[in-house]
């Protein structure tokens, strides 16, 4: 068993992609839902019968919004454990209700002899936000597995709201994760928060009274800030070249054994050190004496 979970193991290992992340340049595109926070309406009546009294400045309304969407591109550079991007994003929501407070409704009927809900107001349907930021992010993780970072940004954006549109500095925490799904491409899932600062927009609708009521104009002003969640999946193509595992290191081989050591024998033959040399043939014997002949 225990070896067919090591191959299991080296085939994964095999089959990861490698991300090159690192010290390269990247672009993406992001999509999901955005959730924009209430915004608070004040509301100014001019009555045209001089006999009704106004309206002055009030909280009229807390306006929310439905489930929007919230998309952008990015462009940036990875140093290694920092990335800084620029950011180009579009977020747009409908209105879902505004909830009118109880006072101001009966001023205003009572003015204008009307028996309005609020529902009757139109607060023009819907809200847009186009921003520009340039982001720091911390990375951790990546090159060839799931990475992690969290950072901020700062930026400019343009609101369009109440059928006017006004722009103020913006800054955003960002948080995400992301993992490698071909040599150049990650996907990922990020989280953002969006707030910008003061903005001064508004709308007025004219009505007309009912029986002894007067008409008028009323004007509607959110001179505040905006504010929003953003779940968002992303798709990044990163321009490295793919990175190339290292070859392992193979051990030099072990040099050859030394060859023994030999000796030259007198008689020119070579033997081991450890050996002897024969020993050298005897001399031959003596030639022997010739003598005289016998007698003489």
């Amino acid at each position: 068993m225990q070896k067919y979970l090591l191959a299991a193991v080296a085939a994964a290992a095999i089959a990861s992609p490698a991300m090159a992340r690192d010290g390269s340049g990247y672009v993406g595109i992001e999509g999901g839902a955005l959730f924009p926070k209430n915004q608070h309406v004040d509301a100014t009546v001019d009555f045209t019968d001089p006999l009704v009294t106004d309206i002055t400045s009030t909280r009229a309304a807390t306006v929310k919004h439905k489930t929007g969407y919230d998309v952008d591109l990015i462009g940036g550079y990875d140093f290694g454990m920092f990335r800084l991007e620029g950011e180009l994003g579009y977020k747009r929501s409908s209105l879902k209700s505004a909830n009118f407070n109880d006072a101001f409704i009966t001023a205003f009927n009572t003015g204008a002899g009307t028996s309005f809900t609020g529902d009757e107001f139109d607060l023009n349907g819907h809200t847009s936000v186009l921003s520009g930021m340039i982001n720091g992010l911390v990375d951790v993780g990546g090159n060839g597995g799931i990475g992690a970072y969290a950072g901020g940004g700062f930026g400019r954006a343009r609101v369009k709201e109440l059928g006017d549109s006004d722009s103020a500095w913006a800054w955003q925490l960002l948080a995400g994760v992301y993992m490698p799904v071909s040599d150049n491409i990650d996907i990922g899932l990020k989280y953002r928060y969006f707030r910008t600062g003061n903005l001064d927009f508004g709308d007025s609708t004219t009505f007309a009274g009912v029986g002894t009521g007067s008409g008028g104009v009323a004007a509607f002003d959110a001179s505040n800030h905006y504010s929003s969640h953003s779940l968002l999946a992303s798709l990044v193509f990163n321009f490295g070249a793919p990175a190339v595992a290292a070859a392992p290191v193979l051990a030099p081989p072990p040099p050859p054994p030394a060859a023994p050591a030999t000796q030259t024998c007198p008689d020119g033959s070579v033997i081991l050190a450890t050996s002897s040399c024969p020993l050298p043939p005897p001399p031959p014997p003596p030639a022997p004496v010739e003598r005289g002949e016998r007698g003489r």
